[in-house]
């Protein structure tokens, strides 16, 4: 009979008008029967419970006497099972090795040994069959997982979760990118209200320097001054360039020659001076400064970041069985668009990528950080950013549903985190967030990205500089082409008026 110690047997044997109450059970199958002493019952004392029949069942019958049990262990690399005591090399199987150390506690407190049962994948379930780390579970071969789990519905129908020894560690990591990636720097230095403000001061300029313009070419036609090239023409495109000059702070070879007309230029020079320095000067604040608005999957979706993802099983089963819109659109987008190779790289590659470039990086945050410490400089270490991509991302401790040693397992298990244990193993196996304290001492090269709206704005300005070039080209030659009074014939006028007369009368003309 199965009896294990899950099992509450009693056995009552008459002894001398009392009985004798006993528990049985046994450790495993193949061991032989133990019993506890649970008290006496008779007719003159009734129920007697012995003292150590009070304590929790699984509480006395923790004691395994070194009986083997087995655990499933995720190996992903041959060279880890080796370095499970040595933590050489960290950052190979971490959730496996923090698994062992983590639960080495448990098998000391229930005086057991360790069965060790290897594969290489977590668990997933593939045409109703279970496989990897949850199989062993499902079938019975194995009675607690080597290495923490997350919680899934199907999963919950062979495993129980009995712990939470680590917090999540599988996020997006990446640095915060330039803030040319996010936004037009070239319209941030100003608010949208001093913005309104300006253009309406520069259509207000070109009217009043247009009426300025136009009366001074009114007294100088009333005066019959000579001609002087160097005076505003009063048309609004001529008006229009002279504005655009002091507002890109370019000279001009025309100006304005009255008193309110220097006045005016005067003005406009001083006004657009001020407005040139303080926005030069923010370009320059804003072309190094980093942008915080990346915040969720929809943001990093829309974002201008390259998306990898550390090469490991339980990396690449969720990424590929994703159905959620922007979590799967995340994958088919940037993470394995079509006709490329997927984006799954080692994570030591991937920080490497992370560091070069804006990069995000699927991974285990805490091993990142220590590949980090090795490689990245101190300012290199700011403006580190995390988004979860996993639903649910806290991993779970798991046992097989129905284990007669559940119990003894979870009280283990709390054990170990009340005693500060599994806090020790994370401690030494994961980093933390490293701390940003050289900010300022960073220098970031000005890119193609933070010029391209000013080259597409030359581009643009270029196109439309040949348009017009175009329409003049084709007005100019239609005037040429055009017959005189209709393609009546023509006849020779000739003005005997005297050289004297005609020379003044050229003047006023031209004038």
């Amino acid at each position: 009979m199965h009896m294990l110690p899950d099992s509450e047997v009693y056995v009552m044997q008459l002894i001398n008008n009392s009985y004798s109450i006993n528990l049985m059970y046994k450790i495993k199958p193949n061991r032989e029967w133990i019993i506890e002493n649970y008290g006496n019952w008779s007719t003159e004392n009734g129920l007697t419970i012995s003292s150590h029949a009070k304590e929790a069942l699984a509480v006395r019958r923790r004691d395994l006497a070194r009986a083997s049990i087995a655990t499933s262990m995720v190996i992903t690399d041959n060279s880890s099972f080796a370095d499970l005591e040595v933590l050489q090399y960290k950052q190979i199987d971490p959730v496996t090795k923090s698994g062992y150390h983590q639960l080495t506690p448990l098998y000391e407190f229930m005086n057991a040994s360790r069965e060790f049962i290897l594969t290489d994948q977590w668990g997933y379930r593939a045409n109703g069959t279970w496989y990897g780390m949850v199989g062993h579970l499902a079938d019975g071969t194995a009675e607690i997982a080597g290495a923490v789990l997350f919680i899934t519905e199907e999963r919950m129908q062979h495993v129980e979760y009995m712990s939470h020894p680590m917090a999540s560690s599988v996020k997006f990591l990446f640095r915060e990118p330039p803030l040319s990636y996010q936004n037009n720097l070239y319209l941030l230095p100003f608010q949208a209200s001093v913005w309104y403000c300006i253009a309406s001061f520069v259509m207000v300029l070109i009217v009043a320097m247009y009426v300025s313009a136009y009366w001074e070419a009114k007294k100088v036609k009333d005066k019959h001054k000579g001609d002087d090239t160097a005076v505003l023409v009063p048309t609004i495109s001529d008006v229009t360039i002279f504005v655009m000059c002091a507002i890109s702070q370019q000279g001009s070879t025309v100006e304005l020659k009255g008193m309110l007309g220097r006045l005016m230029i005067l003005i406009l020079f001083l006004v657009f001076l001020f407005l040139y320095t303080a926005y030069s000067a923010s370009i320059v604040v804003l072309l190094q400064s980093s942008s915080n608005q990346i915040r969720t999957l929809t943001d990093l979706l829309n974002s201008k970041l390259e998306l990898g993802v550390e090469d490991t099983p339980y990396n690449r089963y969720w990424f590929m069985n994703e159905k959620e819109p922007i979590r799967r659109a995340i994958y088919e987008k940037k993470i394995a668009p079509s006709g490329s190779k997927p984006k799954f790289f080692d994570l030591t590659e991937g920080v490497l990528q992370l560091q070069k470039k804006p990069f995000a990086l699927n991974c285990n945050l805490g091993v990142a950080y220590k590949v980090m410490e090795k490689y990245f400089y101190e300012h290199e270490k700011c403006g580190l950013q995390e988004i979860s991509y996993l639903q649910d991302d806290n991993p779970w401790q798991a046992v097989r549903r129905g284990s007669p040693y559940r119990e003894i397992f979870k009280i283990g298990l709390l054990r170990n985190e009340e005693f500060g244990l599994n806090d020790r193993t994370n401690r030494i196996i994961y980093s933390k967030k490293p701390v940003c304290s050289v900010r300022g001492g960073s220098f970031v090269s000005v890119s193609l990205v933070d010029c391209y709206p000013i080259l597409l704005l030359l581009l643009y300005g270029m196109i439309l500089g040949v348009l017009l070039l175009l329409v003049e080209i084709f007005h100019h030659r239609k005037i040429l082409n055009m017959p005189c009074g209709g393609g009546k014939s023509q006849r020779l006028l000739v003005d005997t008026t005297p050289h004297s007369e005609l020379s003044d009368k050229m003047q006023v003309a031209e004038l």
